[in-house]
């Protein structure tokens, strides 16, 4: 995979502030406008759904702020509710796009690299009430999933070893990153397919460095000591060597040798 240059990291971002390039179609519901994905088509049952959003969510929020965001599930769809965690995300919903269409784009975007992702069927953004604004995003329910806390907690095998590397290394590759790589966010089908959740955690690398990705990889480690396991035998290495072939060539040597870092727990602070 070649290197991600300036040009195509400029039009990465390009694409996640504006959202140029992203074909969808505007679908006015209620009060509510929503983005569709082409896709949506498939999903009859969507129309239901977008004109009750709020249908059957069950609310963690308390007050108006440091609520996590809340989950309806269909039989095919996952409504997810964005909640305000804090005053300053309040502020700040005033001038950028919402959580919800940053999370659609993303979500386009891993799909136009071709990475696995539960697409993002449609996002939509709730009338402003004073500084409080929910956002809705609708996703594709990944059918028998299952998280790979299996994987983690047994110490791992060689099989999906090589599917995680593959996965995260592509992604890396293709100049993203992935913030929160806790086994509950890897989801596995029925067919055993791998498949990226939580939007919210990807992020633009400005630059194919191992120390921009190392926090990645060093959480994606931190699940076997999470579940009190070591890892088995071969599964680290065959995890790196799947990782490296997804990286640009001339990367490949740097990355091998943060290896060492990455899987040496740091010293804690004093």
């Amino acid at each position: 995979m070649p290197s991600p240059g300036f040009s195509r990291i400029a039009t990465i971002c390009w694409r996640l502030c504006t959202g140029a390039g992203v074909p969808a179609h505007w679908l006015q519901v209620g009060p509510i406008n929503w983005r569709m994905h082409p896709k949506a088509v498939d999903y009859p049952e969507l129309e239901s759904i977008l004109k009750e959003p709020e249908k059957n969510i069950i609310s963690r929020q308390r007050g108006l702020f440091g609520g996590k965001s809340d989950f309806v599930y269909h039989d095919r769809l996952v409504v997810k509710r964005y909640n305000v965690r804090q005053p300053t995300d309040a502020l700040l919903d005033l001038i950028r796009p919402s959580k919800a269409t940053f999370a659609f784009r993303k979500a386009r975007l891993l799909e136009d690299l071709g990475l696995p992702v539960a697409a993002a069927i449609a996002s939509g953004v709730a009338p402003r009430r004073g500084l409080i604004q929910h956002c809705y995003l609708v996703m594709q329910r990944v059918p028998g999933a299952k998280t790979y806390r299996t994987f983690f907690s047994t110490g791992g095998d060689l099989e999906h070893a090589r599917t995680v590397g593959t996965m995260i290394g592509r992604l890396h590759g293709g100049g993203l990153r992935h913030r929160d790589l806790r086994c509950e966010n890897l989801l596995e089908d029925e067919q055993g397919k791998f498949w990226f959740i939580d939007m919210e955690g990807i992020r633009v690398q400005l630059a194919s460095k191992p120390e921009r990705v190392i926090r990645d990889l060093r959480s994606l480690y931190g699940n076997f000591r999470r579940c009190g396991v070591k890892p088995a035998a071969g599964v680290l290495s065959t995890f790196w060597r799947f990782y490296l072939r997804e990286q640009p060539r001339g990367n490949r040597r740097a990355f091998a040798a943060a290896r060492r870092e990455l899987f040496v727990p740091r010293a804690k602070k004093a």
